[in-house]
């Protein structure tokens, strides 16, 4: 019975790829051990994967984001807090752009925001047309009672 971890002899020889010359193999001083990069010249970074974040600080959260988007989803149902959430998430968005900075959660911002604006728009539009309803019906009530 054979081994399976001894070393077999190669029976064919590897192909040949078109980017080294036939016979010609990097030293192997110079080759680094498997699972680690080879080393770059001065001043050259490697690529980064596709998705990833060079190596740092991860970005910083403003302090307001999660209060605006709470505030957004809050409008929903309690009419109040809909354009507190507008009035929070443009003036969050003002500093975003005088600082120049990028935050983690400028995402949650400009949602609540969007709630906010969406949700106040829907309030005052309601507010508009219980007046009106209630105009209409105390005019109709008062021309049928004797008018």
């Amino acid at each position: 019975m054979t081994n399976p971890y001894e070393e077999q002899p190669q029976a064919q020889p590897s192909p040949q790829t078109p980017y080294q010359p036939s016979g010609q193999y990097p030293p192997a001083e110079q080759t680094p051990p498997y699972g680690q990069q080879s080393p770059m010249p001065y001043g050259q970074q490697s690529p980064m994967p596709y998705g990833q974040q060079p190596y740092g600080a991860p970005p910083q959260e403003h302090p307001q984001g999660t209060l605006i988007l709470i505030f957004g989803i809050l409008g929903i149902f309690i009419t109040i807090f809909a354009p507190i959430a507008w009035y929070l998430g443009n003036k969050a968005k003002k500093e975003i752009q005088a600082s120049g900075v990028q935050y983690a959660n400028e995402q949650n911002i400009s949602i609540g925001r969007m709630l906010g604006k969406i949700f106040t728009i829907i309030a005052l539009v309601s507010i508009a047309l219980t007046i009106i309803i209630t105009i209409i019906v105390v005019a109709v009530g008062v021309s049928q009672s004797g008018g």
